[in-house]
């Protein structure tokens, strides 16, 4: 087969695997949250279940980064195996929905596997295709899922208007699945997955620059995530509050969808993802203040529309960067933002102290500081000169290393400091007990 057969053939196999799995996550993570919140878990009960999630992918994507030839030295055999067991822990929510235990650790290990998945099919993208191709390529990815998300959203939306729960999710979750295993089918058929991937080494100035560029563009990202998680754990609870039924909740990932579809193909400069986001955080600040829960659908499509601007310039920003920082580090970055938003969010919803207009109001401030380091740190969407921009984005680079150092030398220090004071306190304990024994014994 001619070679720019087989990368036709892998442009339609991926977009084909983002179809399938678009569909089956719009079920299993569209349905998680309105699932649990219907089910009588509060808002600090959510955000508890998630917790866990996010520090875990956090931690998952950091030791990857660190340590890249994990994921590359069994490249093929792990791409396969992780999206396969991925399906399969995202089969079991409903099966858990009454323990919140089991529920919160099926969730933490369902999301680490996923990590896993996003950032292999990351590498593999960036792996077999030019900058202009990661583009088309990401992007009719995006339109798929998107397309496919609506079906799913669609269907999940007609059957909890028509069917009660519990049994609605059930029937939801397993459809989910055999959907999640065609997508899995896809990735079998690719054929040039590499069975394991060597990372080229590059100038050292070279890498210190994407370390920056890639270092700043994931803090804007993160800060996003960050909002884009507290308005999904903070939207059901709030429509529940104004009294909406569950298919209101629902009909919002339908709505997103179809958001995030075009929003794909509506973002296409530097420039635009800017006024994207910026438009995001000012709708997201008006949720809160909408008291008819019909209009929440239109105001869904609205903010995933412009939402996808901060995907795609995550996406565009990595894909031109990797050849300098590797690809699976780029593809850790990218995933990395996702959790660390999602811990942000968690952590801070776990506190107990803030309601779900609180929460929305909380959301749309974290975006709009993404927002003004993106229109002052990153040189493709700075308003300042690109000197400039770049003189703040290493500063910002200097003063989290700095303070990631200091962070994990304290961290060492007042570890050793405890394990010192630990030993210390059993062998007083120790000659205490000996010198009770020795009186006994002296007694006796």
């Amino acid at each position: 087969m001619p070679e720019t057969s087989k990368h036709i053939l892998s442009k339609i196999l991926l977009v084909v695997e983002a179809f399938f799995g678009g569909f089956y996550v719009s079920i299993t993570r569209g349905l998680f949250v309105p699932m649990m919140v219907y089910s009588g878990y509060n808002l600090d009960m959510v955000s508890m279940a998630l917790l866990p999630t996010g520090l875990g992918g956090l931690l998952l994507a950091h030791t990857l980064y660190k340590r890249p030839e994990a994921a590359t030295s069994r490249f093929r055999i792990m791409l396969l195996s992780t999206h396969f067991f991925e399906r399969v822990l995202w089969l079991l929510p409903p099966f858990f929905l009454y323990n919140p235990y089991l529920l919160s650790l099926n969730y933490l290990a369902g999301n680490l596997v996923a990590v896993m998945v996003g950032l292999l099919i990351g590498v593999l993208i960036y792996s077999i295709f030019s900058i202009d191709d990661v583009i088309e390529v990401s992007v009719h990815r995006s339109a798929a899922g998107a397309a496919a998300s609506i079906l799913g959203s669609l269907f999940m939306t007609y059957l909890s208007a028509v069917q009660k729960a519990p049994g609605i999710y059930y029937v939801l979750y397993i459809t989910a699945f055999l959907a999640g295993l065609v997508s899995t089918g896809s990735l079998l058929l690719l054929p040039n997955v590499p069975g394991k991937i060597k990372e080229e080494r590059v100038e050292k100035k070279l890498e210190e620059e994407a370390k920056i560029k890639g270092s700043v563009v994931f803090l804007v990202l993160t800060l996003f995530m960050a909002g884009g998680n507290l308005v999904g754990m903070a939207w059901s609870p709030l429509l529940r509050q104004l009294g909406a039924p569950l298919y209101i909740p629902l009909a919002l990932t339908f709505a997103g969808n179809i958001g995030g579809l075009i929003g794909a193909y509506l973002w296409r400069s530097y420039r635009a993802y800017l006024v994207a986001i910026a438009l995001n955080s000012l709708l997201t600040g008006l949720i809160p203040y909408i008291w008819f829960p019909p209009i929440h659908v239109g105001m869904s499509f609205l903010t995933s529309l412009t939402f996808m601007g901060a995907n795609l310039l995550g996406m565009q920003v990595f894909a031109e960067i990797n050849n300098k920082l590797g690809r699976v580090r780029a593809a850790a970055f990218l995933t990395g933002a996702n959790y660390a938003g999602l811990l942000l969010a968690s952590s801070t919803l776990a506190l107990g102290i803030f309601t779900p207009f609180v929460s929305m109001l909380l959301a749309a401030l974290l975006k709009m500081i993404g927002v003004i380091m993106a229109m002052l740190v990153i040189p493709e969407t700075a308003v300042v000169p690109e000197r400039r921009a770049y003189e703040y984005s290493r500063l910002i680079y200097s003063t989290s290393t700095m303070g990631y150092t200091f962070t994990v030398q304290a961290s060492k220090e007042f570890l050793k400091f405890a394990v010192e004071t630990l030993a210390l306190a059993l062998l007083l304990t120790l000659l205490y007990v000996m010198y009770r024994l020795s009186w006994m014994i002296a007694g006796i």
